[in-house]
């Protein structure tokens, strides 16, 4: 896709939903494309690999302020309604052709409830799949402006990259996962002033939430540690532009990992080098 089409795409995502989109925050892929355009130097070489999916987060808990629900923006819209399973409610999703690319919206909550954690939720008027660690997304957001004036949320970069490390392990389809730690990388290097300010936020969401930190970090050593020549080389591939080799990869991480480790020994706070993070 050009840079064109994913600023049509997100901005008539935006005026799709209408009032509902102050209560929508833009996660998955498709943050990625928002950093590029809307955040960092849109004139920077790398751009992020391209994604149909527009992941829409949305809370649990929305005021009925407005006469229409979102799924009723979404029909008016000319996105066609589409079920994926037959849970109670089903998994949902809404898809529309726009500048000749199927788009498809999924919508997303946190899992912050005493059961039923696992249930899929009707949040006005559209069925949202809950995920384990979103409530970070859902309160670290940044507002950004389309180039035809449309105003949405987005998932601050620092949250974004805590949510990958934390969940890519539980992907089932191995090509998401792969895009999952391509994303870390690229949030983290390619921006270039915005990837600092990234990895600075990082580091303070890590010292907040320091138990998340040490799974992210168990998780993706662990991938690291383990992963196949054949599983590097895909990794490697995601990167069309080709600056994403195994080395650099492994150096971002433990470049993440020393940051947070330094800083918090800066301000006594304690995280376990050796016995939690294997080099």
């Amino acid at each position: 896709m050009k840079h064109t089409q994913e600023d049509k795409i997100i901005s008539e995502f935006l005026n799709s939903v209408g009032p509902w989109s102050k209560f929508i925050v833009i996660g998955g892929g498709f943050a990625l494309f928002i950093y590029k355009l809307y955040l960092a130097d849109s004139n920077l070489d790398s751009s992020p690999v391209g994604t149909r999916d527009i992941d829409s987060l949305i809370p649990r808990k929305i005021p009925e302020i407005f006469r229409k629900d979102l799924a009723k923006y979404l029909y008016e819209a000319g996105f066609v309604h589409v079920f994926k399973d037959i849970d109670v409610p089903a998994t949902e999703s809404y898809i529309k052709e726009i500048d000749g690319i199927e788009v498809e919206i999924e919508f997303l909550t946190d899992d912050f409830t005493r059961k039923d954690k696992n249930k899929n939720v009707f949040i006005a008027g559209v069925v949202a799949q809950p995920l384990s660690y979103l409530t970070l997304s859902l309160q670290k957001t940044l507002e950004f402006q389309t180039y035809s004036q449309k105003t949405g949320r987005v998932v601050s970069p620092g949250a974004w990259m805590f949510h990958k490390g934390l969940t890519f392990t539980k992907r089932n389809n191995s090509s998401k996962m792969l895009k999952d730690l391509y994303g870390i990388w690229y949030v983290a290097t390619q921006l270039g002033v915005f990837s600092e300010r990234t990895i600075q936020e990082f580091q303070t969401l890590a010292h907040q939430y320091s138990k998340w930190f040490e799974t992210f970090q168990k998780n993706l050593y662990n991938w690291i540690d383990n992963a196949t020549p054949a599983e590097w080389s895909r990794l490697e591939t995601q990167d069309p532009f080709g600056n994403l080799k195994k080395l650099h990869f492994k150096r971002t991480i433990e470049r993440l990992r020393n940051l947070v480790i330094d800083s918090a020994a800066r301000e006594n706070l304690f995280f376990p080098r050796e016995a939690v993070f294997p080099n």
